[in-house]
């Protein structure tokens, strides 16, 4: 039987020897298997068509490893995992939120810097930009602000006025919103006027620098009041805050006064009448009376503790329904009543210092 024969009836038997082998190796053709059934012209269409022979080169040696081939495959078992593009973590909506939230609110409102306008008669203030005013005289600024501080503080000019409102808080609202009306009486060029309408969302505050001798009249529902280095009459009202003032001079007839809330005055000076008042609130004073007038210093719940020199000599009015009183030189009786004169002096010239405290202790020090 021939080889093909034996080949298709048993299929596990191999020829005991190769076919034509040649002596050669680099001659040896390829062995390329062709179908069993196969016409005798197919089957020379195969060996024709076998591949010529490679050609010899000289050795060169080894070649240097330069890894696998771009697109081959290492190893029989070797799978590309697929590309999976990566997730937006948390951070990055939470830092997109932030930046939505300081635009919405006019984080960024002063991203130009502050410019200054000067003498707009009727300027509807927007918010961060500060406004120069020109006076001639003693100046007078009124303030009504319904949630916001107000801090007003001296500057080296003598007439100029500056006047910034500042948004605090607004989650929602636009930084080109107009949240402040500022303006200058146009009869009266020393006359400036501030106010917050209200209904305003948020709490826009005011810095004030205005000359020394200047008037103020200050009003706010929510707000803190500091007053520094003025000299002028003030009407300073607060209805829950703080009220701050320091190295100021009060004359003519002043009022500090606060709802609920403590009153602090350091280094001021009190000529005329002035009353400093608070319903639920401490009082404390450290200055200087006038050699004239008359001064009160009342609260319906807190404590009142007063620092004056011993010049000049004043008569003091002390009472308290529910709390001590210390005033030298002045005893007080059973009711809680204390009357009498303080400081160095035969005579008091006619000034005098009224102390009253619903439930509190009174505290009177002499410097």
């Amino acid at each position: 039987m021939s080889n093909q024969e034996m080949q298709f009836a048993d299929p596990d038997w191999k020829p005991s020897q190769q076919l034509d082998t040649k002596t050669n190796p680099q001659e040896q053709e390829v062995y390329n298997p062709q179908p069993v059934n196969a016409d005798s012209r197919e089957q020379n269409q195969w060996r024709a068509a076998a591949p010529a022979p490679p050609q010899q080169e000289g050795y060169t040696g080894l070649r240097t490893y330069t890894g696998p081939e771009p697109g081959q495959m290492q190893g029989g078992n070797f799978r590309q995992r697929p590309y999976r593009r990566r997730g937006r973590g948390p951070w990055f909506w939470i830092i997109l939120a932030i930046i939505i939230i300081s635009l919405m609110s006019g984080g960024f409102r002063s991203i130009n810097g502050p410019s200054f306008d000067h003498n707009p008669f009727n300027q509807q203030q927007i918010v961060g930009k500060p406004i120069i005013y020109t006076v001639s005289g003693q100046s007078t600024i009124v303030i009504n602000d319904t949630n916001g501080n107000v801090q007003v503080n001296v500057g080296s000019s003598t007439t100029d006025v500056v006047i910034q409102a500042i948004r605090e808080s607004n989650f929602f609202g636009n930084p080109n919103d107009i949240p402040a009306n500022i303006s200058q009486d146009p009869n009266n060029a020393n006359i400036i006027t501030a106010s917050v309408q209200d209904g305003q969302q948020g709490s826009v505050d005011f810095n004030v620098t205005v000359p020394q001798g200047a008037n103020l009249q200050l009003q706010t529902d929510s707000g803190n009041i500091n007053v520094n280095g003025v000299n002028g009459q003030m009407t300073l009202n607060t209805k829950s805050g703080s009220i701050d003032a320091s190295n100021d001079v009060m004359s003519g007839t002043s009022k500090i006064s606060t709802s609920s809330g403590d009153i602090s005055a350091k280094s001021t000076t009190l000529s005329g009448q002035a009353t400093i008042s608070t319903d639920s609130g401490n009082i404390g004073f450290d200055g200087t009376i006038g050699t004239t007038g008359t001064y009160q210093f009342q609260t319906s719940s807190g404590k009142i503790d007063l620092i004056v020199p011993t010049t000049p000599s004043f008569h003091v009015d002390a009472t308290t329904n529910s709390g001590s009183i210390d005033i030298p030189g002045v005893n007080a009786n059973s009711s809680g009543k204390a009357s009498g004169d303080v400081g160095v002096g035969s005579q008091v010239h006619g000034t005098g210092v009224s102390i009253k405290t619903d439930s509190g202790d009174i505290h009177l020090h002499l410097r």
